[in-house]
Parts: structure tokens; sequence; C-alpha cells
């Protein structure tokens, strides 16, 4: 096993389960020290949040504080592991939607507001140096691809939000002494390169020069996919010659109903919700990582990967969790004894079968027209190629169904979806669902920050696609929402549908609706870079009114930190 390589954990939770009675097992049930084991199975860095004052939120219960953190330290440095301590500036979590400013820096001026930064990261420092526990590693904010210590902060003042940052770093460095401490810089959304390459171009030029590594969340069921990562990483290290950590990664062992891990997030994870699908994830990004041009990739932190349910982290502790809700080692945790660089990295881990395809049925004659000849792969060292697939493109294709058409890809089977659409007898009761008369029949609610577009795109392969689609992009955390007023005058099961793509990240809430008799049906959207359908179902039973109909409204929301969404194929049909 490479020693240098990181295989991190954030334990910042773990007080709080020692303080509630909760204990650890190994994978035979045997009760252990949670640190010891952990090290004894390959984790040899810790991570650990501090935060201002916690006592000032409720849902902190105090945990995070200096106090907890002094005594994690020291527990950490006595089995002689790396520590990175992650300063939030905040009073409870930090992230791209909510960064919110200490209550005791509250109506503080910006030069004091300075000085507070610089303050608080020195005396944390000093205090923890005159413990004999000084970090190996410092983060000077938590996912601040949106700012940090709002709203004097935000992006949207970048002179502003250099100097909060430079105060932090000149703090580390003016206690380190000799020291190699190493000093990152944390974003979110480790998928979306554009992102981040304005995000630090903005960094550089506004002075933010005393860094030595990137650190980038990414769970790929908000961030992209995992070539997409790779492709960051790739470009982040060419562009500003930093070694790079993914300093947040995590994946679900069950899905939970309504949870913060369900369905749609397992779907757009690309892996099962199991222990087994843990490790295959975590070997996945670990050999990413580990094969970053340059050996720029240092290593990968697990976010919480020991919370039970039942404390601050509850919702994750659900599903996110390494160990099961009575503490038991699950397979996952194995991961971190392999060693990345022994992957074979140009092997294939996974086909990504064509998007669904609807024909209609005169184009059901000529299937293999339709099919693609080549679909993506993914190799493990997150390069994707694209691979030749033989068809059963001879499969009868029944219409008003998804036919499930079977091929063979380096020896694998795989999938394409294909749908027979026959709208003749569907009249779409929504006007100017496919925008291309602009935004006409549409009512639309934003604030200044957010714009919106009407676009065409144009497609190049058969059948020959074009349509218009609401491009929605909010410079700020924002709210977006459009909706329409629709009449039925027949009863009968009716679908509300639509096509969505965008960013997808912490503070992301996309949803379409149906409002109905004063009864809202919702439909929460994960979205992803590529298009989506969507659609929820209504049965109408009774007709009201002077002329038997009835009013609905239809709808798009968003709520969000900084991203873009875009929609298009918005439809009102009977069933």
């Amino acid at each position: 096993m490479n020693s240098e390589f990181i295989r991190g954990m954030d334990i910042s939770t773990y007080p709080e389960m020692l303080d509630k009675g909760y204990r650890y097992y190994d994978y035979d049930g045997n009760e252990v020290n949670l640190i010891d084991f952990a090290v004894s199975q390959g984790f040899n860095y810790a991570r650990l949040r501090i935060w201002n004052d916690p006592h000032n939120v409720p849902e902190a219960k105090g945990y995070c504080d200096l106090a907890h953190t002094k005594k994690m330290v020291q527990e950490i440095k006595k089995r002689g592991i790396g520590l990175l301590l992650d300063f939030h500036y905040s009073d409870w979590y930090a992230d791209p939607g909510t960064q919110t400013k200490p209550s005791a820096w509250e109506g503080l001026d910006r030069d004091e507001l300075i000085t507070a930064v610089y303050d608080f990261t020195k005396d944390v420092l000093w205090e923890l140096d005159d413990a004999g526990v000084y970090p190996d590693m410092v983060q000077i904010g938590n996912e601040i691809r949106c700012g940090m210590i709002w709203p004097e902060g935000k992006t949207d003042n970048w002179p502003m939000l250099a100097r909060l940052i430079n105060a932090g770093i000149k703090a580390v460095r003016d206690t380190q002494g000799r020291r190699d401490t190493k000093l990152m810089l944390h974003l979110d959304q480790g998928g979306r390169y554009d992102y981040l390459e304005e995000w630090f171009d903005n960094c550089l030029s506004h002075g933010v020069t005393d860094f030595d590594i990137i650190g980038l969340s990414f769970y790929a069921f908000w961030h992209g996919g995992y070539h997409d990562v790779k492709n960051s990483m790739e470009k982040l290290a060419e562009r500003y010659h930093k070694p790079l950590i993914l300093a947040e990664v995590a994946h679900g062992y069950r899905t939970i109903k309504d949870g913060l891990y369900d369905k749609p997030q397992e779907e757009l994870s690309g892996y099962p919700s199991s222990p087994k699908g843990q490790k295959e994830v975590l070997e996945l990004e670990m050999c990413i990582t580990a094969n970053i041009t340059g050996n720029k990739g240092l290593g990968v932190f697990y976010w919480e990967p020991f919370c039970m349910p039942g404390g601050m982290d509850d919702a994750w502790a659900k599903s996110m969790s390494l160990v099961d809700e009575n503490g038991k080692a699950m397979e996952g945790i194995k991961a971190f004894l392999e060693n990345p660089f022994e992957f074979d990295a140009a092997k294939y881990v996974k086909l990504y079968a064509p998007e669904k395809i609807k024909l209609t049925e005169e184009m059901t004659g000529d299937l293999s027209r339709y099919l693609p000849e080549k679909i993506r792969a993914l190799r493990f060292d997150g390069n994707m190629d694209k691979l030749p697939v033989v068809w059963d493109d001879k499969a009868e294709l029944k219409s008003g169904i998804v036919n499930d058409i079977t091929g063979i890809c380096n020896g694998q089977e795989v999938t394409a979806q294909v749908e027979v659409v026959n709208d003749a007898n569907s009249v779409n009761l929504v006007v100017n669902g496919a925008f291309t008369e602009k935004l006409e029949g549409w009512d639309i609610e934003k604030p200044d920050c957010v714009d919106i577009r009407i676009w065409e795109y144009i497609g190049e392969s058969l059948p020959y696609e074009s349509y218009h689609y609401l491009r929605i992009k909010g410079n700020d955390k924002f709210w977006f929402h459009m909706s329409q007023k629709i009449s039925v005058n027949k009863t009968g099961r009716y679908r509300f549908s639509l096509s969505f793509m965008g960013d997808n990240t912490t503070g992301v809430k996309v949803q379409m609706y149906i409002l109905a008799n004063g009864s809202k049906l919702s439909h929460a959207i994960f979205p992803e870079e590529i298009w989506h359908e969507h659609s929820i179902d209504i049965e109408i039973t009774e007709l009201s009114g002077a002329d038997t109909e009835m009013e609905l409204e239809v709808g798009l929301q968003m709520d969000s930190p900084v991203s873009y969404g875009a929609v298009k194929d918005m439809k009102f049909k009977p069933v």
C-alpha cells in the first residue's frame, strides 16, 4: 500500500457519537475503538471542521467548537496520522448555499471583519500549538465557490472576498513556524470545470496566491460524472500547477425514500446503493485521483464515514455512512486498504447505455438506423472512450411502451430503451411549451440576479432534432418561478411533463408541480448535465364551473445557490 496517498476521513461528528453512547464494531461484530480501527483499515488522515461558536445554533449542540476540536486533535495525533483542520468561519455549516457570518461578527465593518478572521484563525492555531497538536493541513473556508462570510464575502465582491481569504492564510503562515503545513482552498462542484476556472482565475487576479492545494467536493449525485471530475482535476493541475485533493466524497449504502439519498441520487451516481457499491465508487475515485498527470492527485477524504442516525448529521447517517445504523463496519471501508497506484487504470469499469430513443411508427422499420454504433465506456482512471456495440436490431417493437433492446459491448450486455410514440391522439394543453414563441403564455417571477434566455438547438445526428429551451442562470443565491394556468374540460388522467438539465449541488432545489383545487402535486428534480424527462400524473374525477371546466396551474420552481438550469418540452396531455 502506498503510504503517501491520502486516505482521509472527516470524523467531526465522532465526539457527538461518543456522548450518545454509540459503539462501533468490526466486520465480525467485535467492539472496537473507532479511530484505532480506522487506522488499521488504511485511513491515514483525519479532517475536522471547526465552527466559531456553535453554542449559538441549537442544532449544532455545541460540537465542533475549539474545546471539542482540541480533544479530537489530540486523539488523532496519538495515532500518528495527518490532520486537516477545516475553518468554516460560521457558527454552523458553511456550504455553497449558506455562508452565514458568525454571530459575534455581526455589525463589524469591513476592516474589523478582516481582523476578526485573522485573530480567530491565529488564536485557534496558537491554542493547538500550545497543546502540541498543530495541524498538518489547514483549509480556509468550506466549499467557498459562492464566497464566505456573507454578505461581505460574496463572489460579487471579489476584492473583499480576497481580503478575507488572505487574512486566514496570513494567520496560518504567522503561526506555523518551521512546520511544512499545507494550505488548501476548497470548492464544491468538482465535476464542473467552468465554475472552477472562473473562481480560481478571480482568486489569483485579486491577489490570493499563497496556497498549496486545491480541494474539491465531489459527489457524483450532485457534481457531475466521474469523467467530469477527472477532466476538472487534469485541467486545474495544468492551469494552476497545484496538487489536488478530493476533500469530500461519499456514496450511499442504501436509499431512503424522500431522504437525502433516494433513487434519483442513486441513478445519478451510476452505481448501486450498497456496501459493495460504496467500495466500487471509492476505488474509482481513488484511482482517478492517483492517476492525475504529474502525480498531482494527493488523495481523498470520505465525509462523515462513521456517523450514525440520531445526531446532527442524521439525514446523512441514514444512507451515506460506512457503518450501518448499529455501528458495524461495512465493506466500503476496505477500499482504503488498497493501493490505487496498482489498479489497472485502463480497465473499463462502467458502460453507459444510450439515452432513451423516441421513434414514431414510421421509423421502426429501420431500427438499426437509430441505434448508436458506439456507447461511452469509463476507464478506471476516469478517462472515457467510445466502444462499438452490436444490437439486436431485429427486435419487434410495441407501441405505447418502452422497449428494451439488448446489445453486446466489450463482452457485456447493455440495454437501449426505445419508445414508440404517437402524439396524434394527444393535444398539449400547455401554451408555448416548446418556447418557439419566446415566453408567451408564461408567468415569470424572479429577482434581478437571475438571467433567463431562450436558446435554440439544432441536432446533428439522425433523426435530426431541433428544439428551443429556456436557460435559467443565477449569479447569486436565487429563486425562480414560472407558471401557466390551463383549463381541463374532460375527466380522466392527465400528465404534466418536461425535460430538465442543469447543475446539482448542496442547496439546489428544483421542483415541477400541478396546483388543482388548492392541492399541490409536486415532483423533485435532481439535475444532471444531460436532458432527463420528468412527469406528474393527476386524476381529474369531476369538473365544476359554468362551463364544466377545471382550472389548473402547472409550473417549475428553483431555489438555488449560483448555478444554472434549462427546461424544454413542457406538456400537459391526457394519458
